[in-house]
């Protein structure tokens, strides 16, 4: 039972299965793992939040020990708090007006071949958006990186973000990265992302 808990296991999990995940990841690395999981989803909801109100002053001041503590954990995470993406402060500062279609547009049918889609795409923005401002978004991930990236025809962008991150995390990410570097002020706004689920969310 102390293993199903340490390992995150639920106490149903089979010896055998139990075994065999513990051949195949040294314990004190899935729990370092599993505690630096529990740090960032605190983190989430913390003074260095993207959800977090930026023009509140932070209450709390970490004593010495814990400072040194939190540097540290940053460090072994190859991250920082610089590198922890907030939302853009056009979010707040700015009174906008957002629509999200999910499958209001022929375009967005994926059972139409692909040189339909994009005629139909095309037929859309001119349609629709021909003033708006289009920048489109994407996410990756592997074993070993997650990476975010945005383009519009003025410029791009690329990160990489620590691997701890969840490709639902990486796609809203992106969409957020997207509004603070690639928005321009005196354009409405077409963003265009794949992640379904991301959207859903928004």
């Amino acid at each position: 039972m102390a293993l199903r808990v340490a390992l995150g296991l639920p106490k149903w999990t089979p010896n055998i299965v139990l075994m065999k995940i513990v051949g195949q990841e040294v314990l004190s690395e899935k729990i370092k793992r599993l505690a630096a999981q529990f740090f960032m989803r605190q983190l989430a909801n913390g003074v260095h939040s993207p959800i977090y109100d930026q023009n509140c002053k932070p209450g709390i001041k970490l004593i010495k020990r814990d400072e040194v503590m939190l540097a540290n954990l940053f460090t072994e995470l190859d991250t920082s708090t610089d590198h922890i993406i907030a939302f853009p402060d056009t979010l707040i500062s700015r009174s906008n007006f957002c629509e999200i279609f999910l499958s209001d547009f022929s375009f967005q049918n994926k059972a139409h071949p692909a040189f339909l889609i994009k005629d139909l795409f095309k037929e859309v923005v001119y349609k629709e958006f021909q003033d708006y401002h289009i920048i489109a978004t994407d996410a990756s991930k592997s074993h070993s990186f997650t990476s975010i990236a945005g383009i519009s025809n003025l410029q791009s962008f690329v990160y990489r973000i620590h691997p701890i991150n969840s490709i639902f995390t990486a796609e809203a990410l992106a969409i957020c990265q997207a509004l603070d570097e690639l928005s321009v002020t005196d354009k409405n706004l077409l963003l265009l992302a794949d992640s379904y689920s991301v959207l859903q969310a928004l």
